[in-house]
This record gives C-alpha cells, structure tokens and sequence, in this order.
C-alpha cells in the first residue's frame, strides 16, 4: 500500500485566522467540547509532522490539530486538542521518546495569567 502523497495531506487543512498556521478539526468536530491542555509537538522534517497531524485528526478523541506552514530556525511547530485531558496527557506520554519529536504538554489555563501579566509590562 502506497503512502498518501504529502500535498494531498496538506490539501485537507485550511490556513488559521492569521495564515500562520494550517488546521483540521478532529473526528470529535468542531462542537465538541475538549481540553485546555495541548499537545505541542516540534519536528523538523515538515512531511513527517503533517502526516502525524492529519493522523491525529482521524482520532475519535481529537478535537483539532494545526501545524506551522513556516519554520522557526528550521523547526516546524504542531497543536493538538483531545477531548479530555487523559486523552491530551496519553498523547504526550505516548510520542515522548519518538526519535523525530520534541513534545509537551501545555496548560492553557495555568499560563493564561502568565501571557496577560507579560502583556501588560512595559518593554
């Protein structure tokens, strides 16, 4: 079984609001609720990470992946939302020690304070 060529997996997400960022909502879609820990995934080789994603996607526990079209001194920057954080903590666990990965696990809840104090210094 031949692999799906890279272009018709990028053809299946759209650019962000912003154009930064090309996206998919998960199997779960867009109405589902979900978790406010995300997985972040940095890769360098951009094929491998959009055919992670695009896999991710076809989760039924994923609510919505999006990866960078640009590198950022050649590393390429990917988001997942699950539905639950034990399907967000799982996934993290699960690509930890993947060879062509650096991944975390981002609180958006506990850093929330953290950008709006960072926003609101001068400098």
């Amino acid at each position: 079984m031949q692999a799906t060529p890279i272009e018709e997996l990028e053809a299946r997400f759209e650019a962000s609001a912003g154009g930064g960022f090309m996206q998919r909502f998960g199997a779960a879609d867009r109405d589902s609720s979900f978790s406010q820990k995300k997985v972040c995934f940095v890769a360098t080789d951009k094929p491998f990470l959009v055919r992670l994603v695009y896999e991710l996607s076809l989760r039924h526990d994923c609510h919505w992946v999006k990866y960078s079209r640009e590198p950022r001194d050649g590393m390429y920057l990917a988001r997942c939302f699950m539905t639950s954080d034990e399907a967000a903590g799982r996934l993290c666990c699960d690509h930890k020690t993947h060879p062509k990965l650096m991944v975390s696990l981002q609180d958006d809840e506990f850093v929330a304070p953290f950008r709006r104090s960072r926003a609101e210094t001068p400098g």
